[in-house]
């Protein structure tokens, strides 16, 4: 029975083996500065000073304490950024900047340009490679979602990580997807609307997808049912760390990844529903000025949209509100005003109309006469006798003795 076992397992590696040799046999890829990627498979490009042949030593940097020597940019060709499905981090720990991302299917050949600047000599320079984009004969329709705690995106483009967890399912939980089982996405988990841990010694986590044209096995069947429960919680709140172990955890606990199984799911892509209609993220085609691209779609995260999901914005409303509006407002204001002067101009000349004659003449009789008396009344002179009881303009400063009493006078005089 045990040979039978191996004897399968041999005819699995082999199948695994001519699959990655004739996705690496294009004679295109041993080109210079040429790269093959498969469509819907993660690749990671490590971008170092030896890429733009520089000689330099890590080690000699280290000790001089110049850690972050040298500055890379990347986009494609003849374009400003990176695509939608393409990201770009520099790695503090490996002191080198890494590009990742899945080409969509139907993906076509691209290329890219990396420049570099040494920020001790200000030297620049600049690398064109071309990225050959390789079909894949059997489309991943199963896909595992798997978020892991205790690692970074960072610590994703460390090889053994990823071989690790892929030797988990190959030999372990999935060991019918031997052949053709890839990692089909990976992403920070902050970035895909996780929260920051509360220690700032834990890491982030990150979100990984593992994709296979291959059935679903007993044992993952198995432990979706394990971790079902686990949907209300995750609803309400999320879990915390270590909260929930299940039957296979002591896999994953003994090549270090601590697995979120709030988080696990199992999904089937081009299918109307899946096996959890509940999957935090899940894959969907959309196509963007008629390219196919891949999206993250986050069901129950919040997710940034894109540029070109951003509805275009129109300013008639503005336009009619800003414009249009007071216009009619001082047009209708004018008509009103219009209206109300000439009603009062025609009133004003039917109670002319009305009155009578007599009262006419009577009214213009009496206005002549005082018309006449104010105009007499204005050019009367002042009284003469009024003139001469005016004092001078003089005498106001000089003084007036008090006048003398007849008896006093009388007095005198008999003395």
């Amino acid at each position: 029975m045990s040979s039978i076992l191996l004897i399968a397992q041999m005819i699995m590696f082999g199948l695994y083996c001519t699959s990655a040799l004739e996705f690496e046999g294009d004679p295109r890829c041993k080109e210079m500065l040429t790269r093959c990627v498969i469509s819907t498979k993660v690749f990671t490009l490590k971008v170092e000073p030896q890429l733009f042949k520089w000689n330099t030593s890590d080690n000699a940097d280290n000790a001089s304490g110049n850690f972050n020597r040298y500055l890379y940019r990347t986009s494609l060709l003849d374009s400003p950024d990176l695509p939608s499905w393409m990201h770009y981090v520099y790695s503090q720990t490996h002191q080198s900047g890494f590009v990742y991302g899945t080409p969509p299917a139907h993906q076509p050949d691209f290329t890219m340009e990396f420049v570099a600047v040494d920020r001790n000599s200000y030297d620049t320079s600049h690398r064109i490679m071309k990225f050959i984009v390789l079909p894949r004969k059997e489309p991943a329709r199963f896909h595992v979602h798997l978020k892991i705690d205790n690692l970074s995106v960072e610590d994703l483009f460390e090889p053994h990580y990823l071989e690790d967890l892929l030797s988990i399912f190959r030999d372990e939980l999935w060991t019918e997807a031997t052949h053709d089982l890839h990692v089909s996405f990976f992403g920070s988990a902050v970035h895909l609307g996780a929260r920051l841990p509360l220690r700032p010694e834990e890491k982030e986590g990150v979100v990984i997808f593992l994709g296979s044209a291959s059935s679903f096995s007993d044992s993952l069947l198995r432990l979706q049912n394990e971790t079902n429960p686990l949907e209300k919680l995750r609803k309400l709140a999320p879990c915390p760390r270590d909260f929930k172990r299940t039957t296979v955890d002591r896999l994953f606990r003994q090549l270090n990844f601590e697995i979120d199984w709030c988080a696990f799911r199992l999904a089937i892509e081009n299918q109307s529903q899946t096996q959890d209609s509940h999957t935090f993220l899940d894959h969907h085609m959309h196509h963007h000025h008629g390219k196919p691209t891949l999206a993250l779609m986050n069901l129950d995260l919040w997710h940034s949209p894109s540029r070109w999901e951003a509805p275009e914005r129109s300013y008639v409303h503005e336009f009619l509100l800003s414009i249009l509006v007071p216009m009619l407002v001082m047009i209708i204001l004018a008509i009103l005003l219009s209206s109300i002067l000439c009603f009062h101009h025609e009133g004003i000349n039917k109670r002319n109309q009305e009155t009578p004659a007599v009262q006419m003449v009577r009214y213009a009789a009496v206005q002549r006469a005082t018309s006449t008396l104010r105009s007499l009344s204005v050019q009367r002179d002042p009284s003469p006798a009024l003139s001469r009881l005016a004092p001078d303009g003089d005498d106001k400063f000089r003084p007036h003795p008090p006048p003398y009493s007849s008896g006093t006078r009388s007095s005198k005089i008999d003395f």
